[in-house]
């Protein structure tokens, strides 16, 4: 049961929207974005790739679409924090790439709340450079992941 809403970070005081994780704006908001994109957003949302694991974004029609790829099956990646107005984005470093960066890592550390002293460099040196289509694979990623969780040389080892 959520205490905080997972868009905004508000306190949730109502039992039932404890229970659904999320407040009673928050919800409506929610509700009427994703109707909005239901109309909005192309029929499918595969494309043709060249990885088999990762992820992949192409603008379309005005619609951003971003996929999650494993074994080579697309699906549409979720949007753990909606903090951008427009939804997942790329190609800057404002909070639509930040949304973008941060539902990626946490998909990949398998966690609702990833860090931002992860995330947030992962936007910057990947996201904010992408272009109108991009993909970027699960290897490119937990390579990069694991580089960032070296420890800091204390002056104790050679370098």
């Amino acid at each position: 049961m959520a205490t905080t809403c997972m868009r905004c970070g508000r306190a949730l005081k109502n039992p039932k929207y404890r229970e659904i994780g999320y407040g009673a704006v928050c919800l409506r908001k929610m509700q009427a974005e994703a109707a909005e994109r239901q109309h909005a957003a192309p029929a499918a949302v595969s494309f043709p790739l060249t990885i088999h694991d990762g992820y992949a974004g192409e603008r379309r029609s005005g619609c951003n679409v971003v996929v999650k790829v494993r074994n080579g099956r697309q699906e549409p990646l979720r949007h753990l924090v909606h903090h951008s107005p427009d939804g997942f984005n790329w190609g800057y470093g404002g909070s639509g790439p930040a949304d973008l960066a941060r539902s990626i890592i946490g998909d990949v550390l398998g966690t609702a709340e990833p860090d931002p002293a992860i995330y947030q460099p992962f936007k910057w040196q990947f996201v904010a450079g992408w272009d109108d289509r991009w993909e970027i694979s699960l290897d490119e990623i937990r390579a990069w992941a694991k580089e960032k969780e070296q420890p800091p040389n204390d002056g104790t080892t050679a370098q």
